[in-house]
């Protein structure tokens, strides 16, 4: 109107992954979710149900890194009593996400109805809280129930070249996961996925 010339939708694919977790938020009412997991080779993410280092120490600084940039991170209640694990930042200079293990005793779980399916219920509850990034780590009971509820944005698998002869099986990569991306560091290969229905 006022006779200069506008041009619009100037790199507008490029905008929206660098502002992917805001317009998650916005557009979705919920965060944006990262599944995270290290694996065997042969798909195990522990050895014969006992707690098994699988990343390298730059894998794990590259893990605290995304911690850092992260809102919160998740676990579910084995995994909280069984490895104890900190969830925090501390081979990376940076913020420590906010820590949350879904257990139905829980303070900030207690307008939670456990008889229903608990991740709407989270998710609803984070957005509430203004939580734009979740990164979820897991067991695979927790990380299934999010794939199983559609509802993640992101697959972040690093995986070993090493095998054991039992243990607790990855979750099962959905169908519609694309690969975005792949790194090997220290002979791990991490491997980034994103959902494609989105």
């Amino acid at each position: 109107d006022a006779g200069i010339e506008v041009t619009v939708g100037v790199l507008d694919d490029e905008c929206r992954e660098l502002n992917r977790r805001f317009i998650t938020f916005n557009e979705h009412c919920r965060p944006y979710i990262t599944l995270k997991w290290a694996e065997t080779a042969n798909h195990f993410i522990d050895n014969d149900g006992k707690a098994l280092a699988i990343s390298t120490p730059f894998t794990k600084m590259l893990s605290h890194r995304l911690r850092a940039e992260a809102d919160a991170i998740l676990v579910g209640r084995t995994t909280d009593e069984r490895e104890h694990p900190q969830l925090n930042t501390r081979n990376w200079a940076g913020p420590s996400p906010r820590r949350i293990v879904i257990d139905s005793s829980q303070p900030a779980f207690e307008g939670l109805d456990f008889t229903k399916p608990v991740v709407p219920q989270i998710l609803s509850w984070l957005y509430d809280e203004r939580c734009q990034w979740l990164i979820v780590e897991g067991g695979a009971k927790t990380l299934q129930s999010f794939i199983d509820a559609g509802a993640w944005d992101e697959i972040r698998i690093e995986t070993a070249p090493l095998t054991v002869a039992s243990g607790t099986r990855a979750p099962q990569l959905p169908d519609n996961a694309q690969l975005h991306s792949q790194q090997i560091y220290d002979g791990n290969t991490i491997r980034v996925f994103r959902n494609g229905t989105k």
